[in-house]
């Protein structure tokens, strides 16, 4: 069993504990280290002194993905049986009044202003889609014609009336969280479109966001340690990394095989990193992410909602403090008889303001409500701050956007268990984290099983080759000849090849691992149009003389065919090929095909049991999970083929009846998903 320690104990920390139990079992140990005195981090439920009213002292709110297609975050609170409350709002405070949106904007500046605005909504519509703002791609984000503009040079080339231009900054900021020239025309266009219908929605947890963290810890099973501040990351000449921290009485050392540093990006420059290789790779990750952003949060307590029914909805944009969200907890949160309003400033404004005193945020915030609201300080009972400076980033992602696996192994050779989490690294919200824990999760898992697989080699004899022998005993099941039919069904391939893009027959596949072409034999025998391509030349030598001509000896790295040959690849030998080759074989692969792949390669997050019982790792040299190899590809000329057509139901479906799920291939329904892929054309083409 292996030892994995986990730094941080906020919602990262907590969700990657979560991820690796789900995905490792009681693979390896796992002990969290939190500096502080709870576990929750940004997500921070709270109640007043003086009235058991409740409010949001950290995270302000969930995006809701789930229109569009799988959210997994609204699935895990689901998961949980946890009950939500959706958000929503239109108004928006200028110039001393509150106006419903467009509606009122047209009413109180005309229809130049509100024409200005609704032609800019159109224009982000066209920029970026619903299904292009939930999928999310970064290497798409790279080729966007705003990824280089700030968002300031973007509204002013885009918006010519000063009062539109004001709005849209009003109804961004508290989402930015940083000033127009800090940001990137991408970001800003992402937050523009929440405000459009179809693409976003929010909601909160009932009874407080601060729930999800106490089901997160109910779940996870590792070894938890409060007040244990790590203070630097190591490693020892054994090869195993060493954490250095203060545990509140005292200096304390512990040795790990993995660690994953859950902390957010502002704490990761507080720490050291011993060793030069890993303390240059974290100064340039550290770097590449310094766009820091920032959080005031002033909640305050009255004595009754004294503004009536003048909040119809969960929250207003003010254009106090540069542009600052105000709710009204009462919306959201059981808060008694009282009234409880929550500013959220951000930017400059809340470094500037956390300068000053408690008392002082409390005045200016009270002072900033519309004066229709009427004497707010009659109804004034107790006020709460909490400052969140350097909490979010003001570009998440980076730029320009790099892969998932770069972003989170910020020193891959010397140092491959060391692996971080963070929002930062997607978008800044409660959903990036979640997917920045399963994609950190994901490489966690895959240098475990190479660790495994190194460890069993130490006490028996397996052999890492593609010979003779590998084939006469195929994945320990008997002579390829006899055992291909066990792992490759050609009657449920053309049935996924049919369900994902409609095509039954009468289409050119290539088999791309092919062997001795049993499985193109067996396709050419229903009707396809199969060929196959196979490099190593004593299972290719084993051909049928009646498919020679069909079962090509090479390399999928250099292949003899036409560009746009094939309708599709079934690809089984990807796995085999080292990291620069693999490249080259996507793109050939790309090359080739004129449709859709179909990816069949062995991955580190299949079943360790069943990675066992087949030895499916023998001769494997680039071993990823479905998640991984779907950034390669989406890098490569490929897109997700769920993105046009999700049918992961019915291919699951299919899986079960083909008794190819969890035991024989596929875990789950996400495994299948991350297995399809359409050719996509350059933008050249």
């Amino acid at each position: 069993m292996f030892d994995l320690a986990i730094v941080g104990g906020g919602p990262g920390g907590l969700m990657s504990a979560w991820y690796l139990k789900r995905k490792l079992g009681d693979l390896c140990r796992v002990t969290l280290f939190e500096a502080s005195d709870r576990l929750g981090g940004k997500i921070a439920t709270r109640k007043f002194d003086t009235a058991p009213a409740m409010y949001e002292a950290g995270v302000a709110e969930i995006y809701d993905y789930s229109m569009t297609g799988p959210d997994p975050l609204r699935e895990l609170i689901q998961h949980f049986g946890l009950q939500t409350i959706p958000m929503d709002a239109e108004q928006v405070h200028l110039d001393g009044e509150l106006l419903a949106d467009v509606a009122g904007v047209r009413r109180k500046y005309g229809p130049k202003t509100a024409d200005a605005i609704e032609a800019f909504r159109n224009r982000c519509t066209e920029l970026v889609s619903p299904i292009e703002y939930y999928e999310g791609v970064g290497a798409h984000d790279n080729e966007h014609p705003w990824a280089y503009k700030t968002c300031e040079q973007v509204l002013d080339e885009e918006v010519e009336d000063p009062i539109a231009k004001r709005f849209f900054k009003v109804m961004a900021r508290s989402d930015i969280a940083t000033e127009s020239h800090n940001t990137n025309g991408l970001n800003a266009l992402k937050n523009f479109v929440m405000d459009i219908d179809g693409y976003i929605g929010l909601y909160s947890i009932q009874n407080g966001n601060e729930q999800l963290i106490e089901c997160l810890r109910s779940e996870v099973d590792a070894d938890i340690h409060l007040n244990h501040r790590v203070l630097k990351v190591g490693k020892t000449a054994s090869g195993r990394y060493q954490l250095n921290m203060m545990n509140g009485k005292g200096p304390e050392t512990r040795d790990f095989d993995l660690v994953l540093v859950c902390l957010p990006h502002s704490w990761l420059a507080t720490m050291g990193w011993d060793g030069e290789e890993l303390r240059k790779s974290m100064v340039k990750h550290i770097a590449y992410f310094d766009r820091p952003a920032h959080y005031l949060r002033v909640s305050i307590l009255f004595d009754e909602p004294f503004w009536g029914e003048k909040i119809p909805g969960a929250w207003f944009m003010s254009e106090a403090f540069g542009g600052c969200c105000v709710y009204n907890e009462g919306a959201r949160h059981d808060v008694g008889r009282h009234g409880v309003l929550n500013w959220l400033i951000a930017g400059s404004d809340a470094l500037a303001f956390a300068n000053l005193t408690d008392q002082e945020l409390i005045d200016t915030a009270l002072k900033s409500l519309p004066a229709a609201f009427g004497d707010a300080r009659a109804h004034f009972m107790e006020g709460k701050i909490q400052r969140w400076l350097s909490s979010v980033n003001a570009l998440p992602g980076g730029l320009p956007v790099r892969d998932v696996l770069t972003n989170h192994r910020p020193e891959p050779k010397e140092h491959p268990g060391i692996v971080v989490v963070g929002d930062y690294l997607f978008d800044s919200t409660l959903n990036g984290l979640l997917d920045s824990s399963d994609a950190a999760t994901d490489i966690i898992l895959t240098e475990m099983i190479r660790l495994r697989r190194a460890q069993s080699q130490t006490t028996a004899i397996l052999s890492d080759k593609i010979d003779r022998s590998y084939f006469e005993n195929y994945r320990n099941v008997g002579p390829y000849s006899e055992a291909w039919r066990h792992f490759t069904d050609p009657s449920f391939l053309i049935d996924l090849i049919n369900t994902v893009w409609g095509r039954e027959k009468g289409y050119k596949l290539l088999v791309a691992g092919s062997a001795s072409g049993e499985l193109v034999g067996a396709l050419r025998e229903r009707g396809i149009d199969a060929w196959g391509i196979e490099n190593n030349r004593y299972i290719h030598g084993k051909t049928p003389t009646a498919l020679t001509k069909y079962n090509k000896f090479g390399s999928i790295v250099d292949m003899p065919f036409d560009s746009n040959e094939f309708d599709f690849v079934f690809e089984t030998s990807l796995c085999h090929l080292s990291g620069k080759q693999v490249v080259r074989a996507v793109r050939e692969l790309n090359r080739v095909v004129k449709t859709g792949l179909v990816f069949g390669s062995v991955t580190s997050d299949m079943a360790p049991a069943l990675i066992d019982r087949y030895d499916l790792l023998r001769g494997v040299k680039k071993l990823a999970t479905w998640w991984e190899w779907s950034e390669l590809f989406f890098g490569n000329g490929f897109d997700l083929a769920m993105h046009r057509h999700d049918c992961t139901e019915a291919l699951w479906a299919a899986t079960l009846a083909a008794n190819k799920g969890p035991g024989h291939w596929y875990g789950d329904a996400d495994a299948l998903r991350y297995s399809f892929f359409d050719k996509v054309e350059a933008e050249n083409d």
